[in-house]
C-alpha cells in the first residue's frame, strides 16, 4: 500500500472511531502534520519548486485554523500529498532538463494558484471565521486546481519520459526492419502543405477526430477518399505537420507508385514500426525484443508484421500509461499507389475496427477503388462503432473547395487580379492539381512568368464542372508552350523524352534518357526543366519524376490527349531498340578488367568503382529492363534482327554484367519474359539453351565468381550453343554420351519426405522428416524465411491452395496443419479426425476443400477455413491409403491404397465411383489425375507406372516398366503428355503418357530414393527430392544424345572383378544381370546374363577365365560361360536367406558361398553339388568370403563383427574368431601368400590380421568416412584397395597402414565393391550410382594432379585455390587422370586442361579479334 493509501486509510478509519476529544485532537493533528511533511519533501529535489510548495504548506496551515471540517481538510491534503510524492519520483527519468523545465512550469503554477488564495482571504469578506457551507467549496476549489497542477505536470513528463528514445538501438532496428527511408512525409522534395489559410475546414474536422478519445464510439481509423487531384496528399502533409507541432505525429508512410520502396506492401508496417521506436521508447525496447526473436519479420507477411510489429509493442507500452492524455497518429497516404495494399488493409484495418490498439489512430487517404474501399469503406446501414470513419473529399461543397483554391491562388500568384484568381478558380472546379499545376507552370519562369499567365487564362474562360477536360487542356497548354518555337525534329525530341519519363520501367536520371533517346544530356535536363509544372527532378538520386499521376494517364490517353499522346507499342519498341543499342555499344569481354580468375569479385581491389565506371546507369537500366520493353512492344522484323545480332554477339556478355552487378537470378526473370514473345524457332531454342545455362550459374557455385562465367561454364556449352565465338584457351570438355539434364540442386537438413510446387512455380515446400516443412525460391535454391513448425512428426505431405496463399500438410503424427505460405503460421488447430498416420494431403482446385488420406485406412474431406470434417470418412480400403488427389473440377478423388487398388470417389458424396482399379501386384504409393481429368496415374512397389481410364476403370495400355525400385511418387506433366516418376532406385523418369515408352534415360544424381518429383508449370523443368536430403532440378526437355547409345547396369552396381588376364570386368547389378565388359574400351561383351529373378549381390571369374559365378538375393548360385554368357547348369540351391558372396577356389572345382542365413557353403563348381555341410558359427549374416591362394582355407566376415577361418575341407573352425570391430564385418580377402588377411567394417576401418593366429598387425587404418564395403590385396602383397559409403577409394601401404596417394574420387554414390588388376596397375570399383570405374595406380603418391571437391572445384594440390567449377551434372560422371575408363549407359564427361588459362592468365581465354 502507497503513502497515499495509507493516509487516506489515518483519515478515515481512525479518526471516524469513538475516541475522547484530546485523543481525536492528536490524531487529525498528527494526520495533517504528516501530509505536510510529506509534500515539503516531496519538493526538496527543486529549489524553485520547494519555494512555492512550501506557499501552499502555508496557507494550508491557515485554512486549518479558520475551517470547521477539519477532516476533509486533512482527507485534501493527503490526497495532494500523494500526487507530490508521485511526482517527486520521476524526477530522475528522462531529459533532465526538459522535465526540469516542467517541475519549474508546476511550481509557477502553484504560485499563481496561491496568490489568488491569498487575495481571496485578505479580502474583507474572507476576514470573519469561514462558515462552514462555504468552508468546505472553498478548500475542495484550491485542492483540486493544485491536484489539477501536480496532475497536468506528471502527464506532461511521462509523455516526455516515454518519448526519449536516445537509448534505441537505431542501427539495430533499421538494420532488422528494413524500413522506406523514401517514404516518412518529410523525405523528399514534393510532398507541400496546403497553403496557410486554406482547408481549414477539413484540417479542423480531422484534429477533432484526432482529438475525440472520450466518447464511447470514438473511431480510430479515418479514411480520406478523393478523386485525382482533389488535393488528398497536401491535406496528409499538413496534417502531419500539425500532429508534430503537438507531438502527436507517430509516423507516417506516403505512398508512391514512381519509388520503388514506396509501393512495395511489405514495407509500409516495418516502416511505421520504425518510426513508432523513435516515437516511444517502451515501443522501441518491446521492438528490439521482437526482432532479436525473428529477424525475418519485416519479410513476412501484413498479418504477422501487424501482429509483432504493431499491436504487441503498443500493448507494452499502454502498460506505462504513459500515454495518458495523448493520442498518437499514424498517416498513411495515397494507398492506391502501393501494389497489392490490400494485403496490408485486411490484416490492419481489423486490428483497428476491433480496437487492438487503443490509443493510437489510423489516418488513411486514397483514391476511390475497390481494393482500398472493400476494407475501409463504411456501409450507411451500419453502425459506426469501431468502424473507420470515412470522408469524401470530392464530396465537399464546390464553393467550400473553391474557396480554399482562391486563397491558394492568391498566396501563389500575388501579381493577378481578383477577376484573373476567379477565372482561374473557375475553372479549376474542384481539382487542386489544376491550381497546382497553374501555379508550377506559371512561376517556373523569371520571364515569361505573364505571358504564360494570360495564356493559361485564354485556356480556362469556361468553368468546368468535376471531369477532366480542364487538366487535359492545362497540360496540353504547357506542353505546347514548353516546345514554342522549336523546330519539328526538336519538337519530336521533346515529346519522345517526355513519353520516356512516363515509359520506363522505373524513374531514371537525365542521362539515362539522353542515352535512351539519342540526346545530349542538356537536351534532355532542358525539356524535364521546362516542364517543371509536371515533372521534377529528385536532388537526392537525380531521377525524374511526375508530380501527380493524371499526367501519364493524359500521355497514355489516345481519348483525352491526340497531340501529344504516347503511342505504347511504337515507343516501347524505340527504347526496345534503344536498349539493344546501348548494350551493343558498351558491352564486352571482361569490362571491370578482372586480375585473376582466384578472386572473389568482392576481393579485387576497387571493385565498386570499376563497376560503376563500366557498367554505367545507362548500361545497368538496359541489362534490367530490355525484355521489359520488348514484352511491350510491336515485335517487328527488324526488331527481331537486332535481337538475334545481340544474342550472338553480346548476351555472353550481359550474363557477365548481371554476374557484376549481382543479379544473376533477375537474369532468368528477364529470359522467361523474352521465350514469352514470337521471336522465331531458332531464337527461342537459343534463349532455352542460355536460360539452361544461367540456371547452372544461378544454382550453382560460381556466383560472385565472374571470370567462371567463362571458364567454368561457357566450356560445357561451346559445342552446343553457337554465340561463343573468340573463346579459346578453355578446358577441353568431351561429353561423351552426356546431355544437360540436372540444372542445380541444392541440401536439405533432414530427410525430404514429399513436396509440392507453387502454381506459379516459383516456390518449392519439403516435407522433412524431423517433422519441419521448408519453403525455397526455386529460381535460387535459397531458403524462403523460416521452418515450419507445429508437427510432432514426420511431414508425409505437402500441397499448395491453387493461389499459392496456403499449404496443407499431413504428418505422421495424424494431423492435418494449412499454414500461410508467406509467414509460415499455422492457420488455425490442427485437423485431428484421423486414428492413424496421414500420408497424403491436397487441396481442392478452389481452395475451400482439403483431402486427406491415411494409415487408418480412410479418405476425409475438410473444410480448409474451419477445419471441420465434410461428411463421414470415406471407407472401403483394406488398408493404409498412401495417396489421394483431387480432380482438376473438383468433383472426384482418386485414392492409392496398401491393399493394391486405386479408387475414385465422389468429392461430395464419398460414394465410390465404380469398381477399385485392380491391376497392380504390389502396394500403390501415389497417384495424380491427368489436367483434363479423364486419367489416373498411379505409381506401386511393384516398380511400376500404371495409367488408368477414370471413367471404366480399366488399365490404358501394359504397365510401365524400368525402374528396379519402388516407384514412390507420379504426376502428370501440365500438358498431360508426359509423367515424371520418382523411385527407390534413386532415379527420375520421364514417361510418354500415352504410350509409356521412357523419354531419355533416367536422370541419375540422387544417392538415395526419390520420394517426390514434380514437372514445373512451364513443362520446361523437372524437381525432385530424396532421402539423401537434396533437392534437384533437371531439365525435362533433354533428348537423347545423338551418336552411340551407352550401356551399362540400369541400377547399382554391387560387384566387379576382373579376368585373370586383366582384358575383362565382370559386374553384378541390383538390375538382376552379370555383365562383362572390355577393360580397355568399355565396351560390352556380349549381352547381359539374364537368369537370376532378385539382385545379383557378388561375382567371380574362374582362374581359367573361362567360368563366372554369380550370388543373388533370389538364394541361388549360377555358373557361366564367361564368353556366351551361357548357365553351365542349373542354379546351385540350398542357402535359406539372400546370398552376399561367392568366390572360385583356386584351381576352379569348388565355390564358396556366404549367406544372410548365417552360413558358409561349399559347392562342387561343375555340379552344382553342396559339398559336405553348411559351415556353421557366425550369429549373424555372413558378409563376405574368400579362398586362400592354396585353396585350403576359407575366410569368412559377419554381421556378427567377427572374422572366421575355416578348413575348406572339414569345414572346422581354425582357432577363434578374429575380433576387434565395434560394428559389422563387410568385407574379407587374403594376402597373395596367405599369411595375412584384409577386412573392412562398418565402422569406418580396415583391418589386417595374421591369418594364422587371428592377431592384428598394426593398427587399423583410418581415413574413410563412412562404412568400408570392400577391400583387396593388390597381387604383389603390398597394398590393400578399399571402397566406402563415402563415394571414395583408397589404397593403403598394407604393411604399415598409410594412405598412398590421395582418395580416388568421382563416384556420385557409395562404392560396393572394389578389385585390383592382375598386374595391379589398375583398379576396379563399382557402385551404387549404376557406373563401372577403372582407376590408374600408377600415380599413386604424386600429388602432381588436379582434385575435385564435394562442391565440385577443381584445385591443383599442394595449391588450394579453387581452378575450375565442374556443373553437378557432368562431375558425378567425370573421367578424370586416375579414371581413363567410366562403364555408364548416361556416358561420360572427359575433360583435359591442357594449354587452359586460368589465375591471372585467365583474360587470354577470349580475343576480340577472333569474333
Amino acid at each position: 500500500m502507497g503513502k497515499r493509501d495509507k493516509l487516506k486509510s489515518t483519515v478515515k478509519n481512525t479518526t471516524h472511531k469513538i475516541f475522547g476529544n484530546k485523543e481525536r485532537n492528536d490524531i487529525v493533528k498528527d494526520s495533517l502534520e504528516t501530509s505536510l511533511k510529506i509534500l515539503k519533501e516531496s519538493s526538496d529535489f527543486n529549489p524553485i519548486l520547494k519555494l512555492a510548495v512550501s506557499g501552499i504548506c502555508a496557507s494550508i496551515e491557515i485554512l486549518k485554523k479558520k475551517t470547521k471540517n477539519t477532516e476533509d481538510m486533512i482527507q485534501m491534503t493527503a490526497d495532494l500529498a500523494a500526487k507530490a510524492q508521485e511526482l517527486a519520483s520521476l524526477k530522475g527519468q528522462g531529459n533532465s532538463s526538459e522535465v526540469k523545465h516542467y517541475f519549474e512550469e508546476l511550481a509557477r503554477k502553484l504560485d499563481s494558484i496561491n496568490t489568488k488564495l491569498r487575495e481571496k482571504m485578505d479580502h474583507s469578506a474572507l476576514r470573519r471565521t469561514v462558515q462552514a457551507d462555504r468552508d468546505t467549496q472553498e478548500i475542495e476549489d484550491y485542492c483540486q486546481e493544485l491536484q489539477r497542477a501536480y496532475d497536468q505536470c506528471k502527464t506532461q513528463i511521462l509523455f516526455k519520459i516515454e518519448r526519449d528514445t536516445t537509448k534505441i538501438l537505431k542501427t539495430l532496428i533499421m538494420s532488422k526492419l528494413k524500413n522506406s527511408e523514401q517514404a516518412p512525409h518529410d523525405v523528399g522534395p514534393d510532398k507541400n502543405p496546403c497553403t496557410d489559410g486554406t482547408r481549414l475546414t477539413i484540417l479542423n474536422e480531422i484534429m477533432d477526430w484526432v482529438q475525440d478519445s472520450d466518447s464511447p464510439n470514438a473511431s480510430l481509423g479515418y479514411w480520406m477518399c478523393g478523386m485525382a487531384g482533389t488535393g488528398k496528399s497536401t491535406i496528409a502533409k499538413s496534417l502531419c505537420l500539425m500532429l508534430e507541432e503537438k507531438q502527436l505525429l507517430a509516423g507516417s508512410f506516403f505512398c508512391s507508385r514512381q519509388i520503388p520502396e514506396c509501393r512495395e506492401y511489405h514495407h509500409i508496417i516495418p516502416t511505421i514500426a520504425h518510426q513508432l521506436a523513435y516515437y516511444s521508447c517502451t515501443f522501441g525496447e518491446t521492438l528490439e525484443k521482437v526482432l532479436e526473436e525473428d529477424q525475418n519479420i519485416a519479410l513476412k507477411e501484413p498479418s504477422i508484421q501487424v501482429k509483432k510489429l504493431l499491436i504487441q509493442p503498443w500493448e507494452a507500452v499502454l502498460e506505462t500509461k504513459r500515454f495518458v492524455g495523448h493520442v498518437p497518429v499514424i498517416v498513411i497516404d495515397a494507398l492506391d499507389e502501393c501494389e497489392n495494399v490490400s494485403e496490408v488493409l485486411k490484416a490492419i484495418v481489423p486490428a483497428i475496427q476491433n480496437k487492438q490498439m487503443p490509443g493510437l489512430k489510423f489516418f488513411f487517404t486514397s483514391r476511390p477503388g475497390k481494393n482500398v474501399s472493400s476494407h475501409l469503406e463504411i456501409d450507411s446501414q451500419v453502425a459506426n462503432s469501431g468502424k473507420v470513419k470515412n470522408f469524401y473529399l470530392h464530396n465537399v461543397e464546390k464553393n467550400l473547395v473553391q474557396e480554399d483554391i482562391r486563397k491558394f491562388l492568391q498566396d501563389k500568384l500575388q501579381d493577378a487580379t481578383d477577376e484573373q484568381i476567379q477565372i482561374l478558380v473557375n475553372s479549376s472546379g474542384k481539382l487542386f492539381i489544376y491550381a497546382a499545376t497553374i501555379v508550377k507552370y506559371v512561376t517556373g519562369t523569371d520571364v515569361y512568368g505573364q505571358k504564360r499567365l494570360n495564356d493559361v487564362l485564354k485556356l480556362a474562360q469556361d468553368p468546368h464542372a468535376m471531369d477532366y477536360q480542364g487538366i487535359d487542356e492545362l497540360y496540353g497548354e504547357i506542353l505546347r508552350k514548353a516546345m514554342f518555337g522549336q523546330r519539328e525534329s526538336e519538337r519530336q525530341m521533346s515529346l519522345k523524352i517526355v513519353h520516356t519519363v512516363v515509359s520506363t520501367a522505373t524513374p531514371v536520371t537525365c542521362k539515362i534518357i539522353s542515352h535512351l533517346v539519342d540526346c545530349s544530356v542538356e537536351v534532355a535536363n532542358a525539356i524535364i526543366q521546362g516542364l517543371q509544372s509536371v515533372l521534377y527532378i529528385n536532388k537526392e538520386d537525380n531521377k525524374v519524376y511526375t508530380f501527380h499521376a493524371s499526367f501519364p494517364d493524359y500521355i497514355f490517353s489516345a481519348e483525352r490527349n491526340k497531340e501529344n499522346r504516347c503511342d505504347q507499342l511504337v515507343h516501347q519498341g524505340l527504347l526496345e531498340k534503344a536498349c539493344l543499342g546501348i548494350m551493343e555499344q558498351k558491352l564486352c569481354f571482361n569490362m571491370c578488367n578482372l586480375p585473376s580468375s582466384c578472386l572473389l569479385d568482392k576481393e579485387v581491389e576497387g571493385i565498386e568503382k570499376r563497376i560503376a565506371e563500366n557498367i554505367p546507369g545507362e548500361l545497368e537500366y538496359c541489362c534490367f529492363f530490355w525484355a521489359y520493353h520488348l514484352g511491350k512492344c510491336r515485335v517487328d522484323e527488324e526488331m527481331i534482327s537486332m535481337l538475334e545480332a545481340f544474342i550472338q554477339k553480346k548476351m555472353i556478355f550481359w550474363i557477365e554484367a548481371m554476374f557484376l552487378l549481382d543479379r544473376l537470378p533477375l537474369c532468368l526473370d528477364i529470359l522467361e519474359m523474352a521465350l514469352k514473345m514470337q521471336l522465331g524457332e531458332k531464337n527461342v531454342d537459343l534463349l532455352r539453351q542460355i536460360r539452361e545455362m544461367v540456371n547452372i550459374c544461378v544454382l550453382g557455385k560460381t556466383q560472385g565468381r565472374t571470370p567462371h562465367l567463362y571458364l567454368s561454364i561457357v566450356p560445357f556449352f561451346l559445342q552446343d550453343i553457337p554465340i561463343f565465338s573468340g573463346f579459346h584457351k578453355l578446358m577441353n570438355v568431351r561429353k561423351a554420351g552426356k546431355t544437360l539434364r540436372q540444372l542445380g540442386s541444392w541440401s536439405t537438413l533432414s530427410e525430404i519426405e514429399c513436396l509440392s510446387l507453387s502454381a506459379d512455380g516459383k516456390i518449392l515446400a519439403t516435407g522433412l522428416r524431423n517433422g519441419e516443412i521448408m519453403t525455397w525460391d526455386t529460381k535460387t535454391g535459397l531458403q524462403k524465411g523460416d521452418p515450419f513448425q507445429g508437427h510432432s512428426d514426420r511431414v508425409t505431405s505437402v500441397a499448395f491452395s491453387t493461389d499459392g496463399e496456403k499449404l496443407v500438410s499431413g504428418s505422421w503424427g495424424c494431423t492435418v496443419r494449412v499454414w500461410n505460405v508467406r509467414t509460415g503460421a499455422s492457420e488455425g488447430d490442427p485437423f485431428q479426425g484421423h486414428s492413424s498416420p496421414v500420408t497424403s494431403v491436397a487441396f481442392s482446385p478452389d481452395g475451400e476443400r482439403i483431402v486427406s488420406g491415411s494409415n487408418d485406412n480412410t479418405v476425409s474431406v475438410w473444410n480448409a477455413r474451419t477445419g471441420a470434417q465434410e461428411g463421414d470418412p470415406f471407407k472401403g480400403h483394406s488398408d493404409w491409403v498412401r495417396s489421394v488427389a483431387f480432380s482438376p473440377d473438383g468433383e472426384r478423388i482418386a485414392s492409392g491404397s496398401d491393399d493394391m487398388t486405386v479408387r475414385v470417389w465422389n468429392a461430395r458424396t464419398g460414394t465410390p465411383e465404380g469398381d477399385p482399379f485392380q491391376g497392380h501386384s504390389s502396394r500403390v504409393t501415389s497417384v495424380a489425375f491427368s489436367p483434363d481429368g479423364e486419367m489416373i496415374v498411379s505409381g506401386s512397389y511393384d516398380n511400376t507406372v500404371r495409367v488408368w481410364n477414370v471413367r471404366t476403370g480399366a488399365p490404358e495400355g501394359d504397365p510401365f516398366q524400368g525402374h528396379s525400385n519402388n516407384v514412390l511418387s507420379v504426376a502428370f506433366s501440365p500438358d498431360g503428355e508426359r509423367i515424371v516418376s520418382g523411385s527407390g532406385d534413386t532415379t527420375v523418369r520421364v514417361w510418354n503418357a500415352r504410350t509409356g515408352v521412357p523419354e531419355g534415360d533416367p536422370f541419375q544424381g540422387h544417392g538415395n530414393g526419390v520420394t517426390s518429383a514434380a514437372f514445373f508449370p512451364d513443362g520446361e523443368r523437372i524437381v525432385s527430392g530424396s532421402y539423401d536430403k537434396t533437392v534437384r532440378v533437371w531439365n525435362a526437355r533433354t533428348s537423347a544424345p545423338e551418336g552411340d547409345s551407352f550401356q551399362g547396369h540400369s541400377d547399382g552396381v554391387t560387384s566387379v572383378a576382373f579376368s585373370p588376364d586383366g582384358e575383362r570386368i565382370v559386374s553384378g547389378s541390383y538390375d538382376k544381370t552379370v555383365r562383362v565388359w572390355n577393360t580397355r574400351t568399355g565396351d560390352p561383351e556380349g549381352d547381359p546374363f539374364w537368369g537370376h529373378s532378385n539382385r545379383v549381390t557378388s561375382v567371380a571369374f574362374s582362374l581359367d577365365g573361362e567360368r563366372i559365378v554369380s550370388g543373388s538375393f533370389d538364394t541361388t548360385v549360377r555358373v557361366w560361360n564367361s564368353r556366351t554368357g551361357a548357365p553351365e547348369g542349373d542354379s546351385f540351391q540350398g542357402h535359406s536367406n539372400s546370398i552376399s558372396s561367392v568366390a572360385f577356389s583356386p584351381d576352379g572345382e569348388r565355390i564358396v558361398s556366404g549367406s544372410y542365413d548365417n552360413t558358409v557353403r561349399i559347392w562342387n563348381a561343375r555340379t552344382g553339388d553342396q559339398e559336405r555341410d553348411p559351415f556353421q558359427g557366425h550369429s549373424s549374416g555372413v558378409t563376405s568370403v574368400a579362398f586362400s591362394p592354396d585353396g585350403k582355407r576359407i575366410v569368412s566376415g559377419s554381421n556378427d563383427n567377427t572374422v572366421r577361418v575355416w578348413n575348406a575341407s572339414t569345414g572346422a573352425p581354425e582357432g577363434d574368431p578374429f575380433q576387434g570391430y565395434s560394428d559389422a564385418v563387410r568385407s574379407v580377402a587374403f594376402s597373395p601368400d596367405g599369411e595375412r588377411i584384409v577386412s573392412s567394417s562398418a565402422d569406418n576401418t580396415v583391418r589386417v590380421w595374421n591369418a594364422r593366429t587371428g592377431a592384428p598387425e598394426g593398427d587399423p587404418f583410418k581415413g574413410h568416412s563412412d562404412l568400408v564395403s570392400s577391400v583387396a590385396f593388390s597381387p604383389d602383397g603390398e597394398r590393400i584397395v578399399s571402397g566406402s559409403w563415402d563415394n571414395t577409394v583408397r589404397v593403403w601401404n598394407a604393411r604399415t597402414g598409410a594412405p598412398e596417394g590421395d582418395l580416388f574420387q568421382g563416384h556420385s554414390s557409395y562404392v560396393v565393391s572394389v578389385a585390383f588388376s592382375p598386374d595391379g596397375q589398375r583398379i576396379v570399383s563399382g557402385s551404387g550410382g549404376n557406373t563401372v570405374r577403372v582407376w590408374s595406380t600408377q600415380n599413386v603418391g604424386q600429388n602432381n594432379h588436379w582434385r575435385l571437391d564435394n562442391d565440385g572445384w577443381v584445385s591443383c594440390p599442394p595449391n588450394p585455390q579453387k581452378v575450375f567449377w565442374i556443373p553437378p551434372e557432368f562431375s558425378h560422371s567425370l573421367s578424370i587422370h586416375q579414371n581413363p575408363l567410366i562403364i555408364s549407359r548416361y556416358g561420360y564427361t572427359d575433360l583435359s586442361f591442357d594449354n587452359c588459362v586460368y589465375g591471372e592468365d585467365w583474360v587470354q581465354c577470349y580475343s576480340e579479334s577472333d569474333d
